[in-house]
């Protein structure tokens, strides 16, 4: 029964992992097991079966039956032994509460999904859980707050190395960036992306980022890059039926031919758009369709299909308007949508601090700035001076900081400390001779030479270490201002 039992947990990880390549099979085989769970009374067989069969549903876009699965799974989640699922239960509930466009729905969920992940230790559904509150944020205008989500999901992935999910939060950064128009600040953030993705298979994100790269060249008038960049999104979408893409894409492609006043191909390109739309959309992308077709209808004089299609555009817009506020209605049950925000902010809040300061938590010898400086102008004064020397660390990547903080500390001892002067450079006070120290800047240049910094960098350029004595700080740059401060 045991093995029968294991054979069955193995199969539903195996199902877990190739479901959103292959979903209508997932959905089956889920299925057999589910039967198979319930022969055998296997109480977490079945609501993991369950739980494999509502996310099939939310990759098939069958969002009502996908849901009152996952509300099963919950409830059999009670009476199992441990909350090993629940994490992805309620993120999968904030999923086909997202696709129903219910939004504050989707946003308790995901604030839970966040509270229980923290709590058991599962990273995958915190980051997601902060992408989803951050793409709530976006749809509901907060788009500072959104942003915000969305570049410390990006920041968890790299603390945790999940470089999907970095990738995945980079580019909703870089889609909340353009809707901020800041243009400019989407290109270093789909740069990031982009490298994060070298490896991976997932085809919907590459076109993504060809996508808003493409709309940010637009933003900035750079005509011919945009088409370039959008034309390629465009391919990859149909080359490989990306539904979703191939409609934004189009979009993409009507804004820069109407740019070009290519008015009569921009409208093709939008009427395509919005029949590929129909098989999926809710109201977001059908109304910014509409929105577009107006406008362009107006500057080629068609004053009658203008207001035909901004009276679409206004029939969407308060379509999602009126789901919103009826979501808000329901919700109000439990919590109002202020208290919501509040929960999710002092969550993101929270999870923010721990990146800044729990890695650094356990590091004996690291010192603030000021406090450094306070010590090294105690030594300067001290006949002893002779005896304490500096090695620098520098490098230009700031992704980098942290880890090159962790492997200096561990060379310090008592009597040594270690700061990180700015983005780009730490300072290690070390308690030695001159050749004592010497041998500790070498190691530490090896060290730094042989890392692999292509896990855990984008940038793959080796640190540089130098050594001085406390009477060569002028010999540096950040050491001569530092000399300067402490004097």
């Amino acid at each position: 029964m045991k093995e029968s039992k294991n054979k069955i947990i193995s199969n539903l990880k195996a199902l877990e992992l190739i479901v959103g390549d292959d979903a209508s099979n997932t959905l089956k085989e889920a299925k057999y097991l589910l039967d198979l769970s319930e022969k055998n009374h296997f109480k977490y067989g079945v609501a993991y079966s369950k739980l494999i069969i509502s996310i099939a549903h939310w990759h098939l876009m069958d969002y009502q039956t996908g849901f009152k699965s996952a509300k099963e799974v919950l409830q059999l989640q009670q009476e199992l032994e441990n909350d090993n699922l629940l994490p992805l239960i309620l993120h999968t509930l904030a999923l086909h509460s997202w696709g129903q466009a219910k939004l504050f729905s989707a946003q308790q969920y995901w604030i839970k999904a966040l509270e229980q992940s923290s709590l058991i230790g599962n990273h995958e559904i915190e980051i997601e859980a902060l992408i989803g509150l951050g793409n709530v944020w976006r749809m509901t205008n907060c788009l500072e707050q959104a942003n915000s989500t969305h570049n410390i999901a990006a920041q968890r992935g790299n603390y945790y190395r999940m470089p999907h999910l970095e990738a995945k939060a980079y580019i909703l950064q870089a889609w909340d960036s353009y809707l901020l128009c800041d243009y400019q600040a989407m290109l270093p953030i789909l740069f990031k992306a982009e490298k994060l993705l070298t490896d991976n298979s997932n085809l919907t994100w590459k076109a993504e980022i060809y996508d808003f790269r493409g709309l940010a060249f637009l933003g900035l008038d750079d005509l011919d890059s945009a088409q370039k960049c959008c034309s390629l999104a465009n391919q990859l979408a149909i080359q490989h039926d990306l539904i979703w893409m191939k409609a934004h894409s189009a979009i993409s492609l009507a804004r820069i031919a109407s740019a070009q006043s290519h008015f009569t191909l921009a409208y093709q390109l939008l009427t395509g758009a919005e029949v590929i739309a129909q098989q999926f959309d809710k109201g977001e992308l059908r109304s910014q369709i509409c929105l577009e077709q107006s406008r362009i209808a107006e500057l080629t004089q068609n004053f009658e299909l203008a207001l035909y299609s901004y009276k679409r555009y206004r029939q969407y817009e308060i379509a999602l308007i009126q789901e919103q506020s009826s979501s808000l209605g329901r919700d109000k049950t439990s919590t109002s949508k202020e208290r919501l925000d509040i929960r999710a902010k002092n969550l993101i809040q929270r999870i923010e601090m721990q990146l800044k300061f729990n890695s650094m938590s356990s590091l004996t010898y690291l010192l603030p700035r000021k406090k450094w400086y306070a010590h090294l102008k105690s030594i300067l004064t001290n006949v002893l001076s002779d005896e304490y020397h500096l090695i620098m660390i520098t490098d230009p990547s700031e992704d980098k900081i942290n880890n090159l903080m962790l492997l200096g500390h561990h060379y310090c001892k008592q009597g040594d400390s270690i700061t990180r002067l700015n983005d780009t450079e730490i300072a290690i006070l070390i308690n030695e001779n001159k050749n004592k120290s010497q041998e500790i800047a070498h190691s530490i240049s090896t060290l730094l030479s042989t890392y692999p910094w292509s896990r855990y960098s984008l940038n793959v350029s080796i640190p540089s270490v130098t050594h001085f004595s406390l009477y060569e700080l002028n010999h540096h740059a950040t050491l001569s201002q530092m000399q300067m401060e402490i004097i």
